[in-house]
């Protein structure tokens, strides 16, 4: 297990307690947009876990970027509603001092999508969900 994933270090036991089983782990980092920023998991060459960071326009909630990780439909909201997770998915808001000056005006969310993987465990999404988003707060992203 690797204890960076995309650059991001995060506990190795909390990424596997995300993934099914398998030999080989690999990892892609995916820029599909300006403001976003996507690690792809795979276990024997098939996509198993995606973890995003994305900007969104500011002072958006975290119940208004969910929908667009569709794996949060009928999640948990935190009693902070910074994050909101499912058995298959969750969405972080990383804090109010996250701002680079590349993104003004906007927010630095987290997303952590299991893909067709069998994975289904809300307490292994969230664990995953707010170590990864404290990590991205630490990283150069927020800088």
């Amino acid at each position: 297990m690797p204890s960076s994933l995309c650059g991001i270090s995060v506990d190795p036991a909390l990424v596997k307690a995300a993934l099914p089983g398998g030999n080989a782990l690999s990892t892609a980092t995916q820029k599909p947009n300006g403001g976003t920023i996507r690690c792809n998991l795979y276990v024997d060459s098939k996509l198993v876990l995606s973890l995003a960071q994305a900007w969104w326009s500011e002072g958006k909630t975290t119940a208004a970027v969910a929908p667009a990780y569709p794996g949060t439909k009928e999640g948990t909201m935190s009693e902070d509603e910074r994050f909101i997770y499912s058995g298959k998915a969750g969405v972080g808001r990383t804090v109010p001092s996250c701002k680079v000056s590349r993104h003004p005006e906007q927010d630095l969310y987290v997303a952590v999508e299991t893909r067709e993987s069998g994975v289904d465990d809300p307490d292994a999404i969230e664990k995953l969900l707010t170590a990864y988003t404290k990590a991205v707060e630490e990283s150069p992203a927020c800088r």
